[in-house]
């Protein structure tokens, strides 16, 4: 084995993935690639629509410019558009990526792995960590039971079991 991807999205069972990753790394002498894919959802077309009539009184303006009010800290207000909310969740959500890639590459290296490297990926979670497998050849994908998603796992299957049937390689899922 030569190549370990590892997805990691903070949680507590990726955390026990990342443990068995590293686990088999250092047994195998393995590069460790660990993963953290962002899945953000912009102002979708439902709610443009909805703000663009109702918001706008019925006005079929371009959202773009147009400000909406979003609470703010100390009881002020701050106007922001659509399209700067939807670069402020993005922004979030980069620096969380970058915060738990970095902890889990501290953990790893602190377990005395040399070789890791980290990806950041944005879109559907299991299609990404599939196509981050391909991409670097992984040998064995690990992954967490459970994550952080919501009511889509629920209804549309959880990643792992996703990445289970799409994975181009073995697949370990750490309970």
């Amino acid at each position: 084995m030569n190549n370990i991807l590892v997805a990691t999205d903070g949680s507590v069972m990726s955390s026990r993935a990342l443990g068995k990753a590293i686990e088999l790394a250092r047994q195998s002498g393995a590069r460790l690639t660990i993963v953290n894919v962002l899945d953000i959802l912009p102002v979708g077309p439902s709610f443009r629509r909805f703000a663009q009539t109702e918001l706008r009184g019925g006005t079929a303006t371009t959202l773009a410019p147009m400000p909406i009010r979003l609470p703010g800290t100390l009881g002020l207000d701050t106007t922001e558009s659509l399209e700067t909310l939807d670069q402020q969740s993005r922004a979030v959500a980069q620096l969380v990526s970058d915060r738990v890639l970095l902890e889990a590459k501290a953990v790893a290296e602190a377990a005395g792995l040399a070789n890791v490297e980290t990806v950041s990926a944005d879109g559907d979670p299991a299609q990404q960590i599939v196509a981050t497998a391909r991409s670097i050849g992984a040998d064995l994908v690990v992954v967490g039971r459970r994550g952080l998603g919501g009511l889509d796992e629920i209804l549309l299957g959880s990643v792992s079991q996703k990445v289970l049937h799409r994975s181009p390689t073995d697949v370990y899922i750490a309970a």
